[in-house]
């Protein structure tokens, strides 16, 4: 009887370890932070490289995958959008809602000074060259557990 219910805790055990779980992951090729998705909010904060003035863009994270939600900047040309929505504390604001897949990825510079904040909290501030991934997929919770998600 109790090898049964130790053999069935280990099965139970495994399926629950094995279950995919979708996440969204943001890697340097060094470091990555792995969060379970609900809703997660992420902020990008960096130098525009040409302009040389501060860029905020907003993303939304969600199971569906990662959505262009806003962006703040103080400055136009090099790519920076024409069409103002409104202005706040100095900043161009655009507010858009505009789905961008499973993946993302920026190229950093260390002229970027750039800051990567999920849910309020810091994350990554590259200061070398840096192609900074993110992405939604699925891992298992043993996947996340080993740091192999």
């Amino acid at each position: 009887m109790r090898k049964s219910f130790i053999f069935l805790t280990f099965l139970l055990s495994l399926i629950l370890l094995s279950y995919p779980l979708k996440v969204f992951m943001i890697s340097d090729g060094v470091s990555k932070s792995v969060f379970l998705l609900g809703d997660v909010n992420v902020t990008i904060k960096y130098v525009h490289s040409v302009q040389r003035s501060e860029v905020i863009e907003v993303l939304k994270v969600n199971r569906s995958g990662i959505y262009a939600e806003e962006m703040r900047w103080r400055d136009f040309g090099a790519g920076l959008p024409e069409d103002i929505q409104s202005t706040e504390n100095g900043y161009y604001v655009k507010k858009i809602n505009i789905p961008l897949g499973e993946s993302l990825d920026f190229w950093f510079i260390p002229l970027n000074s750039a800051e990567i904040w999920v849910n309020g909290k810091l994350v990554f501030s590259p200061r070398r060259e840096t192609l900074v991934e993110f992405e939604v997929k699925e891992c298992s919770l043993f996947e996340i557990a080993i740091g192999r998600c």
